[in-house]
């Protein structure tokens, strides 16, 4: 395998080419069957794990024991609107093998550098590790009553404990995140259990009618709604990247001849820069319906259910627990009021048992966002920037990790106030998330071949949801939704 082609020395210069036309890769023997499908799912679980300790543990809960039911709409739309935008991203991904970052790369250099810097460093990088981190932070002290110290100080050791388990120790971190994995699941079957206890007919319409009532918005709920819009089901605006990056990593279509990012020497051969366009011949074609298979069962597939499902369980046991109790999930105690769903049922014991997974479920987390959004700001550089090509992307890589944890300290001591750093990522988030949609939706016109695009379906429901979130951006701008 070779390097691919570099892109022009002159920043300024878009780049239009690619290194050639290349047949999409045959597919590993077995894929084409179901068990070779599930086989080779992977993203999906990824995502899953790091998505559930945002939106659905603090958002989705607040919004049930605010309003009940009735903005569930907003997690429906905003499950269908960022799994079609996954989806334009990963086609991109897997035929032509390049990092996502590529397609705001080849729209404009200039571009690419505004959207990394404002969406990955300023927004993502600052507010929301601080806030998670004080959250976090919120458990210890509230929760567990430990009292008398700074809760900045917590939420820096917290995160401190991540980064050796990511530098240093590659398989102590294997290990954490497989552990972290598991308790990710056994909070959701948890929450699902606790759904069931309060469940009732009446109790299941109103769900159902708060999924299909598009476009209500109670008085004073316009920015629940931006909230969910956000963070509920999945991230934000690099929802699409995470998972192209991830897709990339697990080596599906394209991606599958391309070097992986992990663990990397400076001996080793760099993932490509400038890809392929792929071949239409018919086993080319062939190959990428396989591909796509799986890429679609474990976006739609798994994904999607397990990010709606994972969201509404949240917002359901909110509204049923927490609101008929006059509780409401803010400040320090974002996450420590929801130890009432189990002591509900399960008492004092419950409630310490819901603690210990909520802090688990944000730390496994911020260990997957401090990895992910470090890989995709390290393959920006590297393609923003040619003099930064003689570093091995992993060494990158391991720097960014560093600077991902400085950063969020100023914001953390500015500010020290959990829910106030999440709020202003998220509004960043809402913000951007337009822009975020229509890259994709560009890239798959401009530089894909037809035969490898989306149905035109997916095209509209694209456009709606660029349409969709254009108009809340609006809301924030003229002051109708704010914090």
């Amino acid at each position: 395998m070779s390097q691919s082609a570099q892109p022009s020395q002159s920043y300024l210069k878009r780049p239009t080419e690619f290194t050639g036309v290349k047949s999409i890769p045959k597919p590993p023997i077995g894929a084409e069957t179901f068990r070779g499908v599930l086989a080779w799912l992977g993203p999906a679980y990824i995502m899953a794990a790091m998505e559930i300790g945002s939106g659905e543990l603090v958002f989705c809960a607040q919004a049930g024991a605010r309003v009940g039911m009735i903005l569930a709409w907003t997690i429906l739309l905003s499950a269908i609107f960022k799994v079609t935008n996954n989806e334009f991203a990963v086609r991109y991904v897997m035929a032509t093998g390049e990092s996502p970052i590529m397609m705001y790369q080849r729209i404009h250099p200039v571009f690419c550098t505004f959207y990394w810097i404002i969406q990955l460093i300023v927004r993502h990088w600052m507010f929301w590790p601080a806030g998670a981190a004080l959250t976090m932070a919120g458990i210890v002290i509230e929760g567990y009553g430990v009292k008398g110290v700074d809760p900045v100080i917590i939420g820096l050791a917290l995160y401190a404990i991540i980064l050796p388990l990511l530098l240093v120790a590659k398989r102590a971190y294997e290990v954490v995140e497989k552990a972290c994995l598991i308790m990710v699941i056994a909070m959701f079957i948890s929450m699902i259990i606790i759904g069931a206890l309060v469940t009732t007919p009446e109790r299941i319409a109103e769900t159902f009618i708060g999924l299909f009532s598009f476009g209500v918005l109670p008085a004073g709920a316009a920015d629940l709604a931006v909230r969910l819009l956000a963070w509920a089901f999945g991230g934000g605006p690099e929802e699409s990247l995470k998972y192209g990056i991830y897709v990339r990593e697990k080596g599906y279509g394209m991606a599958s001849e391309v070097a992986k990012v992990a663990r990397h020497s400076g001996r080793e051969e760099e993932p490509v820069l400038i890809g392929w366009r792929p071949s239409t011949d018919p086993e080319s074609l062939k190959n990428w319906r396989i591909w796509l298979r799986i890429a679609q069962t474990d976006l739609w597939a798994v994904y999607l259910p397990i990010g709606l499902l994972g969201s509404l369980i949240f917002m359901y046991a909110a509204s049923w627990i927490l609101r008929p109790a006059g509780l409401i999930p803010s400040g320090y105690k974002l996450a420590v009021v929801q130890a009432e769903f189990f002591r509900k049922f399960f008492g004092e014991f419950g409630a310490m048992v819901y603690l210990f997974l909520a802090m688990v479920v944000l730390w496994s987390t911020a260990v997957g966002n401090m990895d992910a959004y470090s890989r995709i700001v390290a393959s920006s550089i590297r393609v923003n920037f040619p003099w930064f090509r003689k570093m091995s992307e992993y060494r990158l890589w391991a720097s960014l990790v560093i600077i991902y944890f400085l950063l969020m300290i100023p914001a953390m001591v500015g500010i020290r106030q959990p829910e106030l750093l999440l709020l202003i990522d998220i509004y960043l988030s809402v913000v951007l998330m337009a822009l975020a949609f229509l890259v994709p939706f560009i890239a798959n016109i401009l530089w894909i071949p037809k035969e490898f695009r989306p149905h035109p379906i997916k095209f509209v429901i694209l456009a709606a949801g660029i349409a969709f979130y254009a108009y809340f951006a609006a809301l924030i701008f003229m002051g109708v939704a704010r914090p």
